[in-house]
């Protein structure tokens, strides 16, 4: 049980759904017309899955093995590494991880005849290796870098069927027609995804400033103040919630009022998100903002479902 809560399993059916979300409701609309044999099969496409799976799982635990210093005064009572886990075990878990990953990624590549997927993976993990080791220390390089790892479970889904049609010519050619959709509406989903997680990691760092502070991280709080984070979090959530505006309006000009209607959700859960921010003062308070942003990310990514 220690181990699933280690792995934030959570977080890691959030991935795998927005994985499934993005293949069926962005990508096999536009594809399935030139052809079913356009898209990776669903045998390859689950094996994907498992891989963007296995990769953030040994993100979690790599960091909360470099975090243990931290976590001792930010989060003493959640920490598992050195409490209920020892730290010889988790280290062995995490290159169990890391060897499957890699495992799977060079049959991935094989599997669509494009070692470029495979490279992706990979450099997957060593970014999230070097995001724990000392990104994350970095004043906003960590923030940038865990939020484009998170945008990229969206990203490799099209990348992986990309990589399969270029192997392909005929179908390739036949689709080329159809990328500008799927690569517009999959770019909406990804800027949403990068800017809910930017938002989140920026909180994070507030909630944690103390810990941070007393061991050299040079987080955004610690150099810049946590008046500032809270500027920059509240700037980020402006230009989200102008974003989902201008992603309404295409909507109705297409005649798509489910997905329309539906983002009325997600504008009242970020101007909460707004609200909750300027009024925090308390750990607390940023503990449970944190909280919001997830419920903000996964209900804005749901919307696809509407599509």
């Amino acid at each position: 049980m220690n181990y699933i809560k280690l792995i934030r399993w959570p977080n890691l059916l959030i991935i795998a759904a927005t994985m499934l979300l993005v293949r069926y409701t962005i990508i096999w609309p536009h594809l399935h017309i030139v052809g079913s044999e356009a898209m990776v099969p669903l045998h390859i496409f689950m094996l994907l899955v498992l891989a963007s799976v296995f990769t953030a799982a040994s993100g979690y635990v790599i960091n909360d093995l470099f975090d243990t210093d931290v976590d001792s005064v930010n989060k003493p009572n959640k920490m598992l590494i050195g409490k209920e886990i020892r730290f010889s075990t988790a280290r062995q878990f995490y290159w169990i991880l890391v060897a499957v990953t890699i495992l799977m990624a060079a049959y991935l590549g094989f599997a669509v005849q494009s070692w470029r997927l495979s490279v992706v993976i990979v450099m997957m993990v060593g970014l999230l290796w070097f995001y724990s080791k000392r990104y994350k220390r970095m004043n906003l390089v960590g923030n940038v870098v865990i939020a484009a790892a998170s945008s990229l479970s969206l990203v490799i889904v099209w990348l992986t069927d990309f990589f399969y049609l270029t192997g392909k010519p005929q179908l390739f050619a036949e689709a080329s027609a159809l990328f500008p959709k799927i690569t517009g509406t999959l770019f909406v989903y990804t800027m949403f995804s990068f800017l809910t997680s930017m938002m989140r990691e920026m909180v994070k760092d507030i909630e944690d400033v103390e810990g941070d502070a007393r061991y050299g991280c040079r987080t955004f709080p610690v150099v810049a103040g946590v008046d500032s984070a809270k500027m920059m979090t509240m700037g980020l959530n402006v230009v989200l919630m102008i974003m989902i505006g201008v992603w309404q309006y295409v909507l109705w000009q297409i005649n798509n009022y489910y997905a329309f209607s539906y983002l009325f959700i997600v504008d009242i859960i970020a101007l909460t998100t707004l609200y909750q921010v300027y009024f925090a003062k308390e750990k607390s308070n940023y503990s449970r903002i944190s909280f919001l942003i997830k419920v903000l990310m996964v209900s804005g990514l749901a919307s696809m479902a509407f599509l």
